[in-house]
């Protein structure tokens, strides 16, 4: 059949032109409804749904361009039926024909194009079909949910997951993560949970991984179960449990917390414990107290043992400061931080000035998250001196006032900038009279620990009385602090 007989056939008459209409549409949005839900629900495999796909729009352009042709009439102008139909080979033979038989063709033609003009412009009929093609795509993405948006993300991971290829279904998790904003509906969060029960080892432990970085808190009672059932996956999932950061994901690590499995690893445990803020305090004392020559583990036991941010555990983080390893002393630091009490002052003292090494930085560690997860951070990358500043500013701690001016020598530039905002803080705070009650309470301490005190004999002048701060007997604080030291001789600090 040639292309003129087939345009014929399917626009020949009225009612070929609306059964075409009619069917082109109807086999666009039924059957692009029947891809959908196909690809949804069954797909297995991404090269056939990406093929799927492209039929699917293939027909809602066919749907356009049958549309346009079967409205012609009223689309574009009078007679485009008649023009659309014409064979263009059969009127020049007539034209030639006519001129052998000495009649003008050109003359024929004007006055047929009097009686009916053909106003054919290929720019509109071009511009109305790609109208109308955006309109089905639209129309029929919409009328599916946003199925072309699902499909490109997470669509094409699910798909993934239903491989029997291991390798495949591994790739189809890692494109849950490339996203962190993507959303856990409950269809993606059906589809992960079922990979912790996959053969695969491999496949297990990254979908432990997803789980945890997309927040799925159903999942917390699984991973809870793998985390005490698959040894060779504890650590795994409990990262991935840490990671959920919900109060089921809490309830769930509390109850293994003395599990066989779990026990044996203690830095996860303790990473996890952090994470979550799971009051297991006297679990993480343990882990501190029994990692032995792990400093490792004793950092992220001080530093979940923070993350509580409780003043009663001052106690036992504080003793960390005196650790012979630097990043359990900088993560009692940054312990003391988030506890903000004022009694860590003396001891961040002490561990500022027993420090020989003012340049000295803090290793930096993170929770062993897998790779293309969030960066979790259980000690920065900073100068130690700086993490003690930052402590130290929390206290409120009014002997600071002389301190900070005392104990400035040799400081690399951000150490000093921050002592020296501190500083002014602390002395804007005196001046309004928010220190008094601390002034009270040192000079209580003083008087209650006798000739003895550890207080320095000159303190007094230094802490003042808790007289208004305009009285002779307020701190009267040193000179201020000097401008720090010339960016050229400080070495680079981490933030």
């Amino acid at each position: 059949m040639t292309i003129l007989g087939l345009k014929r056939s399917l626009f020949g008459s009225p009612t070929r032109r609306l059964l075409a209409l009619v069917g082109a549409n109807a086999a666009f949005y039924g059957g692009g409804y029947l891809i959908q839900r196909y690809i949804d629900e069954q797909a297995s495999s991404p090269g056939l749904s990406f093929a799927l796909v492209f039929f699917w729009m293939a027909l809602g352009v066919t749907a356009a361009l049958f549309t346009l042709i079967s409205l012609g009439e009223l689309l574009l102008h009078r007679g485009f039926i008649d023009r659309f139909l014409r064979d263009d080979l059969e009127g020049l033979d007539q034209r030639l024909a006519l001129a052998e038989r000495g009649i003008d063709p050109t003359t024929l033609a004007v006055d047929e194009a009097d009686e009916a003009p053909m106003r054919y412009s290929p720019f509109r009929f071009g511009l109305l079909f790609l109208a109308l093609t955006a309109l089905n795509l639209v129309s029929a993405n919409r009328l599916g949910g946003g199925f072309l948006q699902r499909y490109t993300h997470p669509g094409v991971a699910i798909v993934h997951l239903r491989s029997d290829d291991p390798l495949v279904r591994r790739n189809g998790l890692t494109m849950l993560t490339e996203r962190l904003q993507i959303v856990a509906t409950p269809a993606v969060a059906q589809a992960v949970l079922a990979m912790l029960d996959d053969p695969d080892e491999g496949v297990k432990a990254r979908a432990a991984f997803v789980i945890g970085t997309l927040g799925i808190e159903a999942g917390a009672e699984p991973l809870a179960k793998l985390a005490v059932q698959n040894e060779a996956l504890t650590f795994a999932a409990l990262i991935a449990l840490g990671q959920i950061r919900e109060e089921g994901a809490r309830k769930a690590i509390l109850g293994i917390v003395d599990a066989p499995a779990v026990l044996r690893e203690p830095r996860a445990l303790a990473m996890a414990l952090g994470l979550l803020r799971a009051p297991a305090i006297e679990r993480l004392q343990a882990i501190f107290r029994q990692a032995g020559d792990d400093p490792q583990t004793r950092a992220a036991a001080i530093w979940a043992l923070g993350q509580l941010r409780e003043p009663r555990l001052l106690d036992f983080v504080a003793p960390a400061l005196e650790d012979p390893e630097l990043v359990v002393r900088c993560a009692a630091a940054e312990a003391l931080e988030l506890m903000a009490v004022f009694e860590a002052s003396e001891p961040l003292r002490r561990a500022f000035e027993a420090q020989e090494d003012k340049l000295a930085q803090c290793p930096e560690v993170k929770v062993p998250v897998q790779e293309g997860g969030p960066s979790l951070f259980v000690v920065r990358l900073r100068g130690y001196l700086l993490a003690l500043v930052r402590a130290l500013h929390t206290t409120d701690d009014p002997e600071l006032l002389r301190w900070y001016v005392a104990h400035q020598d040799g400081l690399d530039e951000r150490t000093h900038g921050l002592m020296q905002k501190s500083w002014e803080a602390l002395t804007q705070k005196d001046a309004e009279g928010r220190l008094n009650h601390l002034k009270k309470k040192i000079q209580l301490m003083k008087l209650r620990a006798g000739p003895d005190s550890a207080v320095a004999p000159d303190s007094a002048a230094a802490l003042g009385s808790a007289a208004a701060p305009g009285s002779a007997a307020a701190l009267a604080p040193a000179a201020a602090l000097p401008p720090p030291p010339p960016a050229s001789s400080a070495p680079a600090s981490a933030p």
